[in-house]
């Protein structure tokens, strides 16, 4: 009951005066113009600090937008628990295995041994990659085998983020933004 009085005489105040108002404030206001000019600018401040707050959630709502593609490809990538070869990563990208392998040999991430890529030491040890042996038969019935070397999820990761500063995109990342 005592609330619900409360709220009324708020409500009256504003229908009366334009503002709530105790009686000592309106007392204030009348003797003293100063104090309905400090109301105003309190007043203004309040308002310019929603509109400040209004801008900076349209903002992060931006960005969760432009992010979000980002995150649907991470989805994608990480749901897969296998290791892939360099040709899946750069037909992400629409790009060939050799030109993925030369761009990642010329940032000093990865050097040819032969006819195997390797990481150079200082990324070998963050779990880029694996290697597997492929065994195959040739024409003649003789088996070969082969070492390969596969990326991780997290290497492939590591991949993306590096051509994404260079401004370069997955293909499904592309169709995204065109299509926004």
């Amino acid at each position: 009951k005592h609330f619900k009085k409360e709220v009324k005489a708020v409500l009256k105040s504003i229908r009366k005066h334009g503002a709530y108002m105790t009686p000592e404030t309106l007392e204030q206001v009348l003797l003293n113009p100063d104090t309905m000019i400090k109301l105003c600018t309190t007043l203004k401040e309040e308002q310019q600090k929603r509109q400040k707050l209004e801008t900076e959630i349209a903002m992060k709502n931006q960005m969760i937008a432009e992010l979000n593609p980002k995150a649907s490809y991470y989805d994608v990538i990480l749901q897969t628990k296998d290791t892939v070869a360099i040709t899946t990563i750069a037909k992400d990208y629409g790009k060939s295995a050799k030109w993925l392998n030369n761009y990642l040999n010329e940032k000093g991430i990865q050097f040819k041994q032969g006819k195997v890529w390797l990481l150079y030491q200082k990324y070998a040890e963050n779990g880029y990659t694996a290697s597997k042996t492929h065994t195959f038969e040739d024409n003649n019935g003789i088996v070969h085998s082969k070492i390969l070397t596969h990326w991780t999820q997290k290497g492939r990761l590591f991949i993306y983020d590096l051509l994404k500063k260079e401004g370069i995109l997955p293909l499904i990342e592309r169709e995204i933004q065109r299509a926004s």
